[in-house]
């Protein structure tokens, strides 16, 4: 599915994990789903978009599943951190600095 919420630049992010919260996410309210919504606008092709804050904000601006106690991110909590995209209004410099995602994979398979 092309999103940050179920996809990765790198590889398809699997994870029985957040099952409710991807049912929830892939429901077409998150703006992420909608049609026509262009997968590169949360995974940027120009690497310097990658890790811009801005940037980050205004591709989920208005998406009642972005923010800081947003669904997005509380999903990403439970996935391998992903060095790439906006995830929540979140770019990867700031998730790492939050802490949001897995470091230790093996927590992944637990």
């Amino acid at each position: 599915m092309p999103s940050h919420i179920v996809a990765s630049r790198h590889s398809t992010v699997t994870s029985d994990r957040p099952g409710e919260l991807d049912a929830l996410l892939t429901s077409g309210a998150a703006l992420c789903r909608r049609p026509g919504a262009d997968p590169d606008h949360w995974y940027p092709t120009d690497e310097r978009l990658a890790d811009d804050e801005e940037y980050a904000k205004k591709a989920c601006a208005g998406c009642p599943f972005a923010g800081l106690g947003g669904a997005c991110l509380k999903r990403a909590e439970l996935l391998p951190y992903d060095n790439y995209g906006v995830i929540g209004g979140i770019g990867p410099k700031k998730r790492r600095h939050l802490g949001i995602g897995i470091y230790d994979f093996a927590e992944v398979a637990a």
